[in-house]
């Protein structure tokens, strides 16, 4: 790993007033936290102080020596006047001292003055009376006032001036990264590390080189930085742990339980924390208190103190400290029955999983304690807002019941007009989404509005939303959605974010990609999470693939990392469609097991849910588990979830999935062309138009093509569709040249697995047709795909999957390969020549369409 250098990028004015300082003669403090960059200070101004000839003694405090008196300064080598001692007297040391010191321009360091033993700075303090030297030391922040390293009064003072190592600015931090690291940071990856480390430059810097060095952040096309996974590593442990080694037991104790609660009120924190301990906390820059219009709310800084927490493989402390928040907090009537939700169920899934699945789960419980708590000593509109978005991550008939009573006790007039706002829009999706009251909710929407001033245009924001996800884009949506320079940022967030929704899902994405770029002006929170989302399908649709999947696979890390079980979900299920269109199963099925792991999809945002469950479906049949998909169908259909307005948002794709497993081919591409123009109907452009190719592909039809080429011509800006539709013009036409012409905009556009298809069945045309070279062109173009993309199996077969015949002896060869038994190992236990397993191998493949043995373990209900 690189060589750390002087970081002082953001402190040049305090190191310019400390050479001042010290040149005229006047002592230094240099004041901070762990890692916020004090050593690397002194090492910075003991360099200036040498250019300018000044003779600088520099010693260090050594927390193991501090019994040992003088330690530190013969360590340091003083006295150096030939004496060949191990130790010194302390007269002797002192004259060695003054030795050192004698020139006029002279100057001691003391680094890590908390850590020096009392005989060094008796020493020190004695010389600097004596000569009039100054001094500079380092020391921790918000520890005591005090005259001596441990803390023994004196009876004068000798004065300094406290230089403070805050927090290091963005820009200063992305300086002082990019510096270190030798190139530029990509600007979301920069935004989660400043977040995490808090403005800290030492945990920032060690947040880097852990993540580099696991591969987390990677470096894209030898230029830029950019995280590719949750930015946590357990390497950071011993770094964290030097944060936390000055506090006593209740002091840690209290840290861990506001990082267990997470954002809270100041009053709620008082029931768990006393005041002296909140205090010493605060001096030490562990926590901070953020005024949130009249709440004060307390939080751990820097954030990467509370992923430390959350990390701790310590279940008898986090049950005994999440018990005493439920018994500190008994007051909330909800809160024993909320810590009594604790799931127990068998854990299906890897180790790091499991973990994320327990984090999840202790942190959803803390939230829905807490903001309980809040709601019952004050049901406000901010209140109840925070409480309901904390019981909304699961739908139980317990949490309906609650989720009805907070709606309907909460005095809706309390509380400023934003928070009245918030909880006028939770209550109307609520209403709409899970009551399916749509006139209902627009109705209470209408009547909210007249009494919340600005704040009102978040309801049409809300209104529009819930037309397009349950009937159909509105007409006048872009009056209704005007943004204006008046309103308050929240609202304008509301509003773009309604207006991509209606922009994706009718095919406007460059529109979108405009609106995106004016939201990019504002601070965006982190629940703002669709704006990101939509931005990400709408770089889909315009054929960037590469750059939607990046952009959604970093939302979904950053969810991870936050533990935002929301917005995982929602970038999830973006992540999983972008990877199906490509046919990469293997990628759809990491982010499936993390979204799934998660529990149950909420109501809330709608769409996700039947998202999820509708690929799950589709995946599950492609591979043959007929079972599985079957089962996740009948969920589909046995809700009340309706179509919604983004590609996947539907229930016909299991439908027609299963009726092409059954050989229903026809059946199944008339169902999806008539879902398809139903959605059309409604100004679900962007789904509208994938189901439509998709029905063609299924059952190519001259007339439909007419009419799906008349639709493609309305979204000028749609690569993607552009690219499916050219290729299922050339299948209706039966021309494999014109196939194979379409196979690179296919693979640009990330319809990777459709480009193979296009190979297999132009080569079976050209074959047919006695054209041997389209067939090689086929075969070469296959070829090339299959080399730009490794060892990855792309599903080709997409709708038109149909039953797979194995024969018994062949489904036996393939359970042994799927277990990872050689050709050879399978061989001897089935009685067979190696000759003929290969052969049973080798249509096992065809059959399966499968590259390699390893993809034989996503069959194994075909193969049992």
């Amino acid at each position: 790993m690189r060589k750390r250098g002087r970081m002082v990028i953001g402190r040049e004015q305090s190191l310019a007033a400390a050479v001042d300082l010290v040149h005229a003669g006047v002592s230094v403090d240099v004041v901070g936290g762990r890692g916020s960059g004090r050593s690397a200070f002194l090492k910075a101004l003991r360099s200036r102080l040498e250019e300018s000839e000044w003779t600088v003694i520099q010693v260090r405090g050594v927390a193991s020596l501090r019994q040992h008196p003088l330690a530190a300064l013969h360590l340091a080598g003083i006295p150096a006047n030939g004496s060949q001692r191990s130790t010194s007297g302390l007269h002797e040391t002192a004259e060695g001292l003054r030795h050192a010191l004698r020139l006029p321009c002279s100057v001691l360091f003391l680094d890590d003055w908390d850590d020096l033993d009392e005989s060094s700075w008796g020493v020190a303090e004695a010389v600097r009376r004596t000569n009039g030297i100054p001094i500079v030391l380092s020391r921790l922040q918000g520890l005591r006032a005090r005259h001596t390293p441990t803390g023994l009064a004196a009876s004068t003072l000798e004065p300094s001036y406290v230089i403070d190592m805050s927090p290091l600015r963005f820009e200063e931090m992305e300086k002082a990264l990019e510096h270190y690291l030798k190139g530029s940071i990509e600007a979301t990856t920069m935004s989660r590390i400043f977040a995490k480390s808090g403005g800290n430059i030492g945990l920032a810097l060690s947040l880097v080189d852990a993540c580099i060095r696991e591969q987390r952040i990677t470096l894209r096309n030898g230029r830029e930085w950019v995280a590719t996974r949750d930015l946590w590593s357990s390497g950071l442990r011993a770094v964290l742990e030097a944060h936390l080694e000055n506090l006593d037991d209740p002091a840690r104790d209290a840290l861990e339980i506001i990082a267990i609660v997470g954002v809270a009120d100041i009053e709620t924190v008082r029931k768990l924390i006393d005041w002296g301990t909140l205090e010493l906390l605060e001096e030490r820059r562990m926590i901070t208190f953020i005024s949130s219009g009249a709440r004060q709310l307390v939080t751990v800084v820097p954030p990467l103190i509370v992923e430390f927490f959350r990390h701790e493989p310590l279940t008898a402390r986090r049950t005994r400290l999440t018990a005493l928040i439920v018994e500190r907090l008994g007051t909330a009537g909800s809160a024993s029955a909320i810590l009594a939700e604790r799931e127990n169920r068998p854990s299906t899934y890897g180790e790091q999983e499991a973990l994320f699945v327990r984090l999840l789960q202790e942190r959803a419980r803390a939230r829905r304690i807490v903001t309980a708590s809040e709601w019952e000593a004050n049901p406000s509109a901010s209140s109840a807002v925070r409480y309901l978005r904390a019981l909304m991550h699961t739908h139980t008939p317990t949490v309906t019941e609650t989720v009805r009573h907070v709606l309907q006790t909460t005095d809706a007039s309390s509380g400023d007009p934003a928070s009245r706002a918030d909880l006028e829009s939770l209550r109307a999706e609520w209403t709409a989404y899970v009551e399916q009251d749509l006139d209902g909710a627009r109705e209470g929407l209408r009547r909210a509005a007249s009494a919340l001033g600005a704040h009102a245009r978040s309801l049409d924001a809300v209104d529009v939303r819930l037309l397009v996800n349950l009937t159909c884009i509105p007409d006048d949506f872009g009056a209704r959605l005007e943004v204006t320079d008046d309103l308050p940022d929240e609202v304008k967030l509301q509003l773009w974010e309604t207006q991509m929704l209606v922009l994706v899902s009718t095919g406007r994405f460059s529109d979108a990609r405009r609106v995106f770029a004016a939201t990019e002006t504002l601070e965006r929170r982190r629940d703002a999470y669709m704006i990101r989302v939509l931005n990400g399908l709408a770089l889909l649709g315009m054929g960037s693939h590469q750059a939607a999947l990046e952009t959604l696979q970093q939302g979904f890390d950053e969810a991870h990392g936050y533990l935002d079980i929301d917005a995982l979900r929602a970038f999830g299920a973006a992540v999983i469609l972008a990877q199906l269109l490509a046919g990469d199963y293997a990628a759809v099925d990491e982010v499936m097991e993390t979204v799934f792991a998660a529990g149950e999809p909420s109501p809330l945002p709608p769409g996700v849910q039947l998202s999820l469950l509708t690929i799950a479906s589709v995946v599950a049949i492609r591979r043959g588990q007929l079972s599985l998909g079957e089962k996740i169908a009948g969920e589909i259909n046995g809700s009340s979830i309706l179509d919604g307005p983004l590609p996947g948002q539907t229930r016909v794709w299991p439908r027609a999935q299963l009726l092409a497993f059954d050989g229903k081919v026809q059946a199944a591409a008339d169902d999806m062309w008539e879902s398809s123009r139903s959605l059309w109907d409604r100004g679900a452009r962007f789904a509208a138009t994938i189901g439509m190719l998709s029905s063609l592909e299924l059952a190519p039809d001259r007339e439909r093509l007419d009419i799906a080429r008349e639709a493609l011509s309305e979204i000028p800006d749609a690569r993607l569709l552009i690219a499916h539709g050219d290729y299922v013009s050339a299948l209706v036409d039966g021309d494999p040249v014109a196939m194979l012409a379409c196979v690179v905009a296919l693979e640009q556009t990330g319809l990777i697995g459709l480009a193979l298809s296009a190979c297999q069945i132009a080569r079976t045309t050209a074959l047919e047709r006695g054209d041997d070279a389209t067939r090689r062109a086929a075969d070469n173009a296959a070829l090339t795909i299959r080399s730009a993309h490794g060892d990855r199996a792309f599903d080709t077969a997409r709708f038109g999957a149909a039953a797979i015949t194995l024969t018994e002896r062949e489904r036996e060869v393939g359970r042994f390969a799927a277990m990872g038994l050689s050709n050879q190992e399978i061989a001897t236990r089935l009685v067979l020549s190696v000759r003929t397993v290969e052969s049973h191998m080798h249509r096992i493949m065809r059959k399966l369409d499968v590259a390699n043995r390893k993809a034989l373990a996503q069959h194994i209900e075909v193969l049992s």
